[in-house]
């Protein structure tokens, strides 16, 4: 059955993450949270294998130079630095390398050293690289060989001014090489450059405190897509955006703060147009009172965006935390704003396979509304539920041109206004030291203008079960199952008179993604430890993007080397 929409066509590619990050040796945030509550970042799957961290208890983390694992979401309000786990010791390696490989070809290497390491200066470098080759059968039943190799390298520098600030510094390249492959053959060759470069400061001055950020990225493809419209080339772009942050605390309870942001997108040649820019201005001031079991911000949004339609617009930012007992917290949040410029790098990172001549405005949410809490724990077990609602514009999402064609395949979006909306409930369980269970289960609605704007894949439900066990103090097991079912993209008919105005679609499923995981990780020393993963032990069959099938088996067997 078909039906009729209003959208806009654009072009480019379904979003998958990469599995695994160039990681640097400074791993520092600022967080504060004054509330208990698990906040979940939305996951999709993984395309590589990676290691899963367990779950990190809230804390309140200051500028540093250790290591410490945080789930960080936009739920959270990020505030001044403050003072936390003092009395950790500094690490005593300065260096690093975790090395793993899988047939027939799955192989990763992550590296880095500090080489100056002193308790104001560190100056280190890193470089990342994840490659595979494999051949699986696509929707069409043909096999086909498929190669992705990425590598980056890169430097940071962090510097901290005596009772004055810190100054943070990073600057790294990147390349890509694979296949651009069709649904008949493997498809041209295709290859990605980019630069990233940040620069970073914080103080705090008494009773106020500000950051001043600034990042700048270029990006650029080696090739035009293989299509038989004229004219278009390889799309390159420089994207910057500045950033700055100050709060002012009266007393203990009572703080006013005020965010800036400006970001533009230069993009040249789009589908052989030419030169255009993107951009946006976010000016967000907010009261911000804290007691000892709530936490309360009032705020509004100022944006103006220039995109295909120059706007400014007001949005509300509203943000409540309670825990009245250690044993139940609730949030809720209420806000609007958070443009998106949607640039071809963001896209390129969650997925290789995007139109590398067509770019992107930027999308922005109308409203969006935010709700959950938590009981427990008790005997060690807890309870999260959790829903949220809104309305996103100019979405950027998957589609196909027809699902019967080559061209199909060759990284389609259209923009969407779409309603955002999704729920969840989980049962986390945890046995002293020895074991832990998280069961949860969230849903979406699904049709072409509904369902949950983080789910580039349209899924209806995502289950998932994992259970750690450290059986002895060295050794962790991890076993998890997964499973995205009700997955899809929508074929879009063109073939109307004013096809802009009225366009009929047809849902084209992706099949179910359902993968059975196991990690295993042995410290044989505090410097040594090996460690091995397998994904998708079940060799289960589906899409990732339409088009292109998932790998099969999957993993990673690997050491890790502090020195």
């Amino acid at each position: 059955m078909k039906r009729f929409v209003y959208i806009t066509i654009l072009g480019a590619a379904l979003a998958m993450p990469g599995a695994m990050t160039a990681d640097d040796l400074n791993k520092e945030i600022t967080v504060e949270k004054d509330i208990v509550p698990q906040e979940r970042e939305a996951s999709r799957l993984n395309r590589l294998p990676q290691l899963s961290l367990s779950p990190v208890q809230a804390k309140k983390l200051s500028w540093t130079d250790r290591a410490i694992a945080a789930p960080v979401t936009n739920d959270i309000s990020v505030l001044a630095p403050a003072s936390y786990a003092a009395s950790i010791a500094r690490s005593p390696y300065r260096g690093y390398i975790d090395l793993g490989y899988f047939p027939a070809m799955q192989l990763g290497l992550s590296a880095g050293y500090r080489f100056i390491d002193s308790d104001a200066t560190r100056l280190g470098a890193w470089l990342q690289y994840d490659g595979s080759q494999y051949k699986r059968e696509n929707v069409l039943g043909n096999k086909l060989s498929y190669r992705d190799h990425s590598g980056a390298l890169g430097l940071s520098l962090t510097n901290d001014f005596e009772d004055i600030g810190t100054l943070k510094a990073r600057l790294s390249y990147g390349m890509s090489t694979f296949n651009f492959p069709t649904l008949e053959d493997k498809g041209l060759s295709q290859s990605t450059n980019r630069v990233d470069f940040g620069l970073g400061w914080h103080s705090t001055l008494g009773a106020f405190s500000y950051n001043i950020g600034l990042d700048y990225n270029y990006f650029g493809f080696s090739k035009a897509v293989n299509d038989e419209l004229p004219g278009l080339k390889a799309l390159n772009e420089n994207t910057a955006r500045l950033s700055l942050g100050g709060l002012y605390s009266f007393d203990e309870f009572n703080n006013v703060g005020l965010d800036l942001t400006g970001a533009v997108n230069g993009v040249n040649d789009f589908a052989g147009i030419g030169s255009h820019t993107f951009a946006y201005i976010q000016a967000s001031p907010y009261y911000l009172n804290r007691g000892k079991n709530y936490s309360v911000r009032l705020g509004i949004e100022f944006d103006y965006i220039k995109g295909l339609e120059n706007k400014t617009r007001i949005y509300p930012d509203v943000r409540l935390d309670w825990s009245p007992s250690s044993s139940f917290a609730l949030y809720a949040r209420f806000y609007g704003g958070n443009p998106n410029l949607n640039s071809a790098s963001e896209l390129f990172d969650q997925n290789h396979y995007i139109n590398p001549s067509m770019s992107f405005g930027p999308s922005w949410d109308k409203y969006t509304g935010r709700l959950g809490f938590i009981v427990g724990p008790f005997a060690g077990a807890s309870f999260e539920i959790w829903g949220g609602y809104g309305k996103v514009s100019s979405l950027p999402l998957p589609a196909l041109v027809d699902e019967n064609t080559s061209i199909s395949a060759m990284g389609y979006y259209a923009t969407f206004n779409m309603t955002s909306v999704n729920y969840g409930i989980a049962f986390n369980y945890t046995y002293r030291d020895l074991a832990k269970l998280r069961l949860s289960y969230e849903g979406a609605p699904q049709d072409i203008d509904k369902g949950y704007a983080l789910w580039l894949d349209r899924a209806r439900n995502v289950f998932d079960a994992t259970v750690t066990v450290t059986p002895v103090k060295a050794l962790d097991l991890e076993l998890a199952y997964r499973l995205r079912s009700g997955r899809s993209v929508y074929a879009l008919d063109l073939s109307e008179e004013n096809p802009f105005d009225h366009i009929a679609y047809t849902k084209v499923g992706l099949g179910n993604a359902g993968s059975l995981d196991f990690g295993a990780a042995y410290r044989i020393t505090p410097q040594f430890s090996v460690w091995a993963r397998g994904e998708n032990l079940l060799n289960g069959k589906w899409q990732e993007v339409y088009g292109i099938p998932n790998k099969g088996i999957t993993g990673l067997i690997g050491i890790g080397y502090k020195f």
